[in-house]
């Protein structure tokens, strides 16, 4: 997920639009959550003594799961009541000398781990031996095993 800088200093989340990129106002947008009181209130903290990039990277952990919720309401309907969007035209009319910063980028590492863009983890999963432990007691089971075939008994019960 993409942190961008709006103007006065707010910061809003990228997300890129059949109409082209914009920033979701994250304070302002707060009212598209009525029935989830955990994700405004949420947002809604982290936001209420001012817009500081800090404050949203250092509570990240607690943050996403509600931007990502603001995410995919803007992807799915961007006209929905109560999101307010503001287009990216010119972003780099928002830096300052005092704070150049106009974007920052989170990367979550679950979402890192997750991507397995060559396959390995599954192949491995797939096609991996079994344990020491789990190989010796398949195979002791493999031994006690006896296969019984029901159709020579029921040939040997019927009178010929």
């Amino acid at each position: 997920m993409k942190l961008v800088r709006m103007d006065g200093d707010r910061i809003g989340l990228f997300v890129l639009l059949q109409k082209g990129p914009y920033a979701i106002d994250i304070a302002n947008s707060l009212g598209v959550f009525p029935h989830d009181p955990l994700s405004n209130g949420l947002l809604n903290g982290a936001l209420k003594d001012g817009h500081d990039w800090s404050m949203i990277v250092r509570h990240w952990v607690h943050l996403r799961w509600p931007l990502k919720k603001l995410l995919s309401i803007a992807l799915a309907n961007p006209d929905t009541p109560r999101l307010v969007l503001q287009p990216l035209v010119d972003a780099t009319g928002t830096a300052s000398v005092v704070n150049p910063i106009i974007a920052i980028e989170v990367t979550d590492i679950e979402s890192v781990e997750e991507h397995d863009p060559t396959g390995w983890r599954a192949m491995h999963g797939q096609f991996a031996l079994p344990p020491r432990n789990e190989a010796a007691r398949q195979s002791a089971a493999d031994e006690t095993v006896q296969v019984i075939d029901f159709t020579s008994i029921e040939q040997r019960r019927r009178p010929s």
